[in-house]
């Protein structure tokens, strides 16, 4: 029997954003939680600030663990289960790394990876027992500072095994993930590979921006091609999977009024959502983000101030109200179940990318988008 799809947030603190993390503030962050419960949601996505928690590469704060499962106390009593993300060197636009890696590459140099690895292990140790725990992320979009490293495909396969056992060594049982955006799924030449991606993970993570994967640019805001993008990224990852099971995990998607022509923000996030909805292997799905960033925080990118469902004075944006509305009527049903449709061949040597997304798309039936095939060698 299937399960019911867990709809969560990303979320992000509405005062100070995760600068949170030094000016604690107990009383704001349980204000932002009781928001977001009330809006429907089950569980949150949360990111440990690189440079707050681990300031020396031998030194773990201990300061900060302890915020940290107190932001799980606040959760539980809410009734929200937690994804605490680690290595957060690429968040809302920053690179956030460490000083002390300011001249090692966090991915190849030795003393690097296993500086991180110290910091993942102390992390899922120090929230392993606990009963909002439900799963870890070993770090959000890597792949982008692999990428501005000009690292070469696979090199960094490794390091991410590294990462995922030092989480499973801290946290014995507890599911792992690793958070890469959507450039291992459509390209052929990422540093960190997607057939290691799904080999690693225990639930398979997949971020399904419309706009940075360039569907809204190629397609239009009209177009299924553009709302539909989390459809054809859990096509691809599925068909890398290749008949293994393991759940997938819709753990950002977000639209921003910035990007949209003619749909109104509300109008194309419910499209998306109802999208998600009819892929049978989607378990859970994350939107980006609860809140707001507040303006006072100056030089993000003009876009991350107004992606959340909620202000930051915790009053719920009309897309807030719409998703809210969705995911309701969504959570009442269980997963489709896996339909029968021609599979659509991936040639050995082709790239799953906005050229061969657009041949999938003209294949799309109103159900979940057609299966994957990719050709073995003979």
């Amino acid at each position: 029997m299937s399960t019911p799809v867990r709809y969560g947030v990303n979320y992000l603190p509405s005062r100070d954003w995760w600068y949170a993390w030094v000016d604690w503030n107990e009383a704001d962050i349980a204000g932002d939680l009781d928001v977001i419960a009330g809006l429907g949601f089950d569980h949150v996505r949360i990111q440990c600030l690189w440079p707050l928690f681990q300031p020396n590469p031998a030194y773990v704060s201990s300061a900060m663990l302890t915020r940290l499962v107190r932001l799980l106390d606040l959760a539980e009593t809410r009734g929200l289960t937690v994804c605490p993300t680690v290595l957060d060197g690429w968040l809302s636009g920053f690179d956030f790394r460490p000083a002390w890696l300011r001249d090692a590459n966090p991915f190849t140099d030795p003393d690097a990876v296993e500086a991180a690895a110290l910091l993942v292990t102390a992390v899922a140790r120090a929230v392993s027992a606990h009963p909002a725990l439900w799963c870890l992320d070993i770090a959000n979009e890597p792949n982008v500072l692999m990428r501005q490293s000009g690292l070469a495909s696979g090199t960094c396969d490794g390091w991410a095994r590294r990462m995922v056992m030092a989480a499973r060594a801290g946290a014995p049982g507890v599911p792992v993930t690793v958070g890469v955006d959507h450039e291992p799924w459509m390209t052929g030449d990422c540093a960190l590979t997607a057939a290691t991606v799904v080999d690693i993970s225990d639930l398979v993570a997949i971020h399904a921006w419309p706009y940075f994967t360039g569907a809204l640019a190629r397609f239009g805001d009209q177009e299924r091609g553009a709302w539909a993008i989390p459809d054809y990224l859990a096509q691809v990852a599925l068909a890398i999977l290749n008949g293994r099971r393991k759940p997938l995990w819709v753990q950002e998607v977000g639209v921003s009024d910035l990007w949209l022509k003619q749909a109104t923000v509300p109008d194309f996030a419910e499209r998306m959502l109802r999208r998600i909805a009819a892929i049978p292997e989607v378990t859970a799905v994350t939107w980006w983000a609860s809140h707001d960033i507040d303006r006072r925080l100056r030089g993000f990118d003009e876009l991350e101030y107004g992606l959340g469902l909620i202000d930051t004075e915790n009053t719920v944006k009309p897309i807030g109200e719409r998703v809210r509305d969705v995911i309701a009527e969504l959570g009442t049903h269980s997963t489709p179940p896996e339909h029968a449709i021609r599979g659509i061949p991936l040639p050995l040597g082709t790239v799953p990318d906005l050229n061969f997304a657009s041949e999938w798309f003209t294949q799309m039936s109103t159900d979940a988008g057609p299966r994957i095939v990719r050709e073995s060698p003979r």
